[in-house]
């Protein structure tokens, strides 16, 4: 999640980071749901620059809704500054009283989708307003058990330090959603790829899981030895060492196992992160943090493209397009009581100071399906037997009403915060990290912690 503030308010708002959804909102004072009872609430008593508007908005995710009013003010991201419209939510349904966040942050590529958020994106009025040196942002992700607690997300520019080598750039597939989908050249295992062909990802930070059409996860899962279906669900060994692949513009990137082994079932066996469920075409998939955990990732909208990074020990060059300015802030991954490795902390390179952040444990609910049009917000699946799984920011075959992630819950317990030195830039880079739960679900609600 990311903690951002608003206007006048000296409050932290911790937002959910979701690359699939394009609409920001926040819980607003106004609303009476029991939901917003739990959270930190927004308006006109908070901030004397608030504006509020007559123009109406509503959302469906695939785990709960939202609606209200749109307002403008200023947002605070770390040290950046640009004036915002969002939504205050006047309503929120009951799902929301299980998850951290007071709201969500949107930055995806954007959604054309009746009653959504027409107004300029957060990535659209921070690079207008020169906060920014180019509209991209690059996210790393790190495991919780690995304890580094150093999840980044970069504003302006990737950090070289996250990858070895050049990113691997690929155009993205044009969609009226705001996704970030790009073509898959293929999956597998090493030395035993599958030969598939026409399918493509959408990448979704606010997806623990991978979600593919029923006989492509049949047909994956076949090559890890062990493994079980039962329905759209699989267990699989939890010893299993196999690695899995997923290939893009000609280069193979690895799922290691720990990112696809969930929680424990039973008899040795444990609950695969990857579903097979549709959720939006026959060939689509969902791509969360089970992949993400493995790459670092640049989300460049002037070009329209996806760059990928593979992790190691230091960048040897930056590919192509850097920022004149960047930010880092730290976001924390989200915590669910289901079995699985979750990320650990994010963080966000700005003109800022440096940020840690250390998000507790939180719980997720199950969710529903549901007819989305905008970010691939999760229909989590149903886990086998004993196993619970949190739901993540996917969306089902979009409707022309709805759009956005199925959030992940948060908290943030401690932070602790460094002022860099001036980056090559010039720019003071600010560096967030958030640590995630013990699951495997939570990429996307890694908090962005902001402090001024």
């Amino acid at each position: 999640m990311v903690a951002v503030k608003f206007g006048e308010s000296e409050e932290e708002y911790h937002l959910l980071l979701d690359s699939a959804a394009s609409n920001t909102w926040v819980m607003g004072e106004g609303c009476k749901s029991a939901a917003c009872g739990t959270h930190n609430t927004f308006g006109p008593a908070d901030s004397g620059t608030l504006k509020v508007q007559d123009t109406t908005f509503s959302i469906i995710y695939g785990t709960g809704s939202v609606s209200g009013i749109l307002a403008t003010d200023t947002l605070h991201i770390s040290t950046l500054t640009s004036t915002l419209s969002f939504g205050l939510a006047t309503n929120v349904s009951d799902e929301f009283r299980s998850y951290p966040m007071d709201g969500i942050l949107g930055i995806g590529r954007g959604d054309t989708s009746p009653g959504t958020i027409e107004s300029p994106q957060v990535m659209d009025v921070l690079k207008t307003s020169n906060a920014i040196g180019a509209k991209l942002y690059g996210i790393h992700l790190s495991r919780a058990k690995d304890g580094l607690n150093d999840g980044e997300l970069n504003l302006g520019e990737p950090n070289t330090e996250r990858y070895d080598g050049d990113l691997n750039f690929l155009k993205t597939v044009p969609n009226t959603n705001g996704f970030w989908e790009i073509e898959v050249e293929d999956a597998g295992v090493e030395g035993s790829m599958l030969g598939v062909s026409g399918r493509t990802a959408i990448l979704d930070s606010g997806t623990s899981f991978i979600l593919m059409p029923e006989l492509d996860a049949v047909a994956l899962h076949k090559l890890i030895p062990g493994y079980t279906q039962n329905g759209e669900t699989f267990t699989i060994p939890c010893t299993t060492k196999t690695a899995l692949v997923l290939a893009f513009n000609s280069q193979k990137y690895t799922i290691l196992p720990t990112d696809y082994i969930g929680g424990t079932v039973s008899n040795g066996n444990c609950g695969s992160n990857i579903i097979g469920r549709r959720t939006f075409g026959e060939k689509q998939w969902l791509v969360g943090d089970v992949f993400l955990k493995n790459v670092y990732s640049v989300f460049d909208f002037e070009n329209s493209q996806v760059g990928l990074g593979t992790k190691g020990t230091g960048g040897k060059s930056e590919n192509k397009s850097s920022a004149s300015v960047s930010a880092t802030t730290s976001v924390a991954s989200a915590t669910a009581s289901t079995a699985g490795e979750s990320s650990s902390p994010i963080s966000i390179s700005t003109p800022t100071p440096t940020l840690s952040l250390s998000p507790s444990s939180g719980t997720l609910s199950q969710p529903q399906p549901q007819t989305l049009s905008n970010g691939p917000s999760s229909n989590e699946p149903t886990p086998p037997e004993s196993s619970t799984v949190p739901s993540a920011s996917a969306a089902s075959d979009p409707s022309p009403s709805s759009s956005g992630p199925a959030p992940n819950p948060t908290s943030a317990e401690a932070v602790e915060s460094s002022r860099p030195s001036a980056s090559p830039t010039g720019a003071a880079a600010i560096s967030t990290s958030i640590s995630g739960s013990s699951l495997a679900l939570c990429l996307a609600l890694g908090v962005l912690a902001i402090y001024m």
